[in-house]
């Protein structure tokens, strides 16, 4: 197969890596994105379900370091990340279809144990699948250039597999087509396998073999779990970047409500296609451009500067509710202006873990790739459930009326209206936490986050060998 100039992998090799970044968001974004407004169509208490949701991420904060620990210390023949994404390319599909089967006809309680059960088996699933694949970035090439384009353009497939996934769900479940989620979630799970099947064919790891190679020469070091939180503990800028990331998240409740909030909001969803797309236009050509865009600008400070700007936007949009501006075509606007900083925020986010793998190889001496890969898993995942958590909670304090539907089409039908309180009710509680956490996390970044794109090159340097460390010392910015 053909190679790009100076790069080690091949045009196959790097498009069936994006491709099952495709694949895996679909899983990902069928049961983030849609699974709140599966439940508030099944008549369970909102309480409960808050209950189970945070319930299953307590287990979720044993899940992902404990993965994360056998990931770095079990050891095949050739491969490091392949067999996990293989077996993740079986388990993904299931898990995901069964979170949207729940038995119609059994009682209350049967029905939050299916959710119990079903949601959990996916979270761990989810697990196998994302420190892997991310993890792979460093195991398919040495190049750093080669990786960081594996890394950056993953993002680009990743938002196009929201996309894609989120184009596909809102048709066939909204007020136009009308199918039941259990039937949905079968088409898109099947498209989801195409693309991820490509990967375990075509992928290879050869850093991997390489390391194996001088292992038979040289025993490994073996890191304890002591060990791995030490490391963890000392590495204050993966704990504060995805701290402040997973603080954000976990008040993000803007999708508590789902897409039954948008109908009540808006008065229909189907507009939510439109909006999607928009947001996700700039994604390709950001993602191109994004390694020349970081040549010429520090990372973090593009990423504050996308983020504040969403911000002062957000606090923008809570006026024009108020002031009765609140409507489709502002939700529109809203995604013209945002779509270039949230994409570049987004696509920038993910690359403080590389970061912060370096800052950590240089600082102890440890490579726990797994342990780093883990906490950006573990911060895509747990923000989600507790946010959800924490969304249904506060909706189910409001006045908000629970309806019983198959669809947005069968929510349409029932003739349900919900009061203006109740409306009211619900766009504070998707909204002003949000707000109120993205405060606090933007203040502490600003105050405390030290470390620079430049800086992180000369200890990969020094990390690789091509500099001593007392070099190393005398090139950086500041001491760290």
């Amino acid at each position: 197969m053909f190679r790009k100039a100076g790069y080690t992998t091949t045009y196959s090799e790097r498009f069936s890596f994006w491709f099952f970044g495709i694949g895996m968001l679909f899983y990902y974004q069928i049961v983030g994105g849609y699974l709140n407004t599966y439940l508030l169509l099944q008549g369970v208490d909102l309480g409960k379900i808050a209950l189970i949701f945070l319930g299953i991420k307590i287990w979720d904060a044993v899940n992902d370091p404990l993965f994360a620990f056998i990931f770095d210390r079990v050891k095949f023949k050739k491969e490091k990340c392949l067999p996990w994404l293989r077996v993740s390319a079986v388990i993904m599909p299931l898990a995901s279809l069964a979170v949207f089967n729940m038995p119609g006809s059994w009682s209350e309680t049967g029905k939050l144990i299916w959710f119990a059960v079903t949601y959990m088996l996916w979270d761990a699933a989810y697990t196998v699948c994302d420190v892997p694949f991310f993890s792979m970035t460093t195991t398919m090439s040495a190049n750093m250039d080669e990786r960081n384009t594996l890394f950056s353009v993953a993002r680009v497939f990743h938002g196009a597999g929201t996309l894609i996934c989120s184009t596909i769900m809102t048709w066939l479940v909204g007020e136009n087509c009308g199918m039941s989620f259990g039937l949905s979630a079968l088409i898109v799970c099947g498209v989801g396998v195409l693309f991820t099947l490509p990967l375990c064919f075509l992928g290879k790891e050869r850093c991997v073999i390489e390391e194996n190679e001088k292992e038979e020469k040289k025993e490994e070091k073996k890191f304890t779990l002591r060990e791995m939180f030490t490391y963890l503990r000392h590495n204050k800028y993966l704990t504060l970047m995805y701290g402040c990331q997973i603080l954000c998240g976990i008040c993000a409740t803007g999708g508590a409500a789902g897409m039954v909030g948008t109908y009540y909001l808006y008065g229909q969803t189907s507009f939510g296609i439109i909006t999607t797309w928009l947001n996700m236009i700039p994604g390709p050509v950001l993602g191109l451009l994004l390694p020349y865009i970081l040549k010429k600008v520090d990372r973090f400070k593009l990423y504050m500067a996308c983020n504040l700007f969403t911000f002062a936007w957000g606090i923008v949009g809570i006026f024009a509710y108020f002031c009765g501006f609140l409507n489709v075509t502002w939700a529109i606007t809203t995604s013209i202006v945002t779509a270039i900083p949230a994409t570049l925020s987004g696509l920038v986010a993910y690359m403080f873990t590389l970061d912060a793998l370096e800052y950590g190889r240089y600082k102890t001496g440890i490579d726990a790739t797994g342990i780093n890969f883990a906490v950006q898993t573990f911060s895509a995942k747990i923000p989600g459930a507790f946010s959800t958590a924490l969304g249904t909670f506060l909706l189910s304090l409001t006045s908000f009326v629970l309806v019983e539907a198959e669809s947005i089409a069968d929510l349409a039908a029932s003739g349900v209206v919900q009061t203006q309180q109740a409306i009211t009710e619900m766009f504070l509680v998707t909204t002003l936490p949000g707000m109120i956490s993205s405060a606090i996390a933007y203040v502490l970044l600003l105050c405390f986050y030290k470390l620079r794109s430049k800086d992180v090159e000369i200890m990969t340097k020094c990390n690789r060998g091509e500099i001593t460390k007392e070099e190393a010392e005398a090139q950086l910015s500041r001491e760290y």
